[in-house]
């Protein structure tokens, strides 16, 4: 184990990523879906402000042609239903069916009961602090990356 701090919480972060990444692989393989359709309706059940394709491929920067496979696939899978905006009927608004999803709220429900118990072993002060800088990891993701220069 290395002495250097940032090293070390750059190593423990990288090996976290691949943990969860995984284990949302095999979450996503036992309600027959990809890993990407798992994380997306997951993001459509924390953000009650994206519901519409459009809105997922602004958030995600999936292509529009993605999103709507992911769309078809979750819809088909019973999760989400679409259904036409009233103000502009040539907007889709996607529904999710709660009945489908309650399965996963209580399989995730378990998960972070358990997670809860792992952050009570910390202080309030220690978890501000993780709180805060995986809120900074997170922006720094999300940023939007300069595309390669073409040498053509």
């Amino acid at each position: 184990m290395t002495e250097n701090p940032i090293a070390r919480v750059r190593l423990a972060l990288q090996e976290q990523l691949v943990t969860a990444i995984l284990g949302n692989e095999r979450v996503a393989r036992r309600y027959g879906l990809l890993v990407t359709d798992l994380q997306t309706l997951h993001l459509l059940v924390m953000r009650p402000d994206v519901r519409t394709p459009r809105q997922i491929s602004e958030v995600t920067t999936m292509p529009t042609s993605t999103v709507t496979k992911l769309i078809d696939r979750l819809e088909t899978a019973g999760y989400v239903r679409r259904t036409s905006d009233p103000a502009d009927r040539r907007r889709t608004i996607l529904e999710l069916v709660e009945e489908n999803i309650a399965p996963l709220h209580d399989f995730y429900g378990k998960t972070s009961d358990e997670f809860d118990a792992l952050s009570s072993k910390f202080s309030p002060e220690e978890l501000e602090s993780v709180a805060r800088y995986l809120e900074a990891v997170s922006s720094f993701y999300k940023l939007d990356p300069t595309p390669a220069q073409s040498t053509e």
